[in-house]
């Protein structure tokens, strides 16, 4: 089972953050919780992580998972440090180099993946 506010998915517990963190922030916010940003290695998860989300803010907002180039433009890794691998949510024209650090969202974003700068506060989930 999960602590409180936590979801349990494929045995993994995950949580919405309603407040918008700069991209390190949010990271350092779920390792404080002894997590990491989520990966959605598969697009079962990634479809999980939408309808989450969906259920705390019903809005077009994105969010940040924890996926990054900041080390390597255009080498995407994975919060745990693995590489982005086989599966991809990128939206049409994504990543296009603008910003290292990447976002997703439900509404019009349709659960795609895209490029964002940093520095911008976003909500996550862990």
């Amino acid at each position: 089972s999960c602590p409180n506010g936590y979801q349990l998915w494929r045995g993994i517990c995950y949580k919405v953050f309603n407040t918008g963190k700069p991209f390190n922030e949010a990271a350092a916010t779920c390792r404080k919780y002894g997590g990491t940003l989520a990966m959605p290695r598969d697009a079962e998860t990634n479809a999980f992580l939408i309808s989450l989300y969906t259920s705390i803010r019903e809005d077009a907002s994105l969010f940040y998972i924890g996926l990054q180039d900041q080390r390597e433009e255009g080498r995407f890794e994975w919060a745990d440090g693995s590489a982005l691998g086989e599966y991809n949510s990128w939206a049409q024209g994504e990543p296009d180099g603008r910003g290292d650090c990447v976002s997703s969202g439900a509404s019009y974003w349709s659960g795609k993946w895209y490029n964002f700068y940093c520095y911008n506060s976003l909500r996550f989930i862990c």
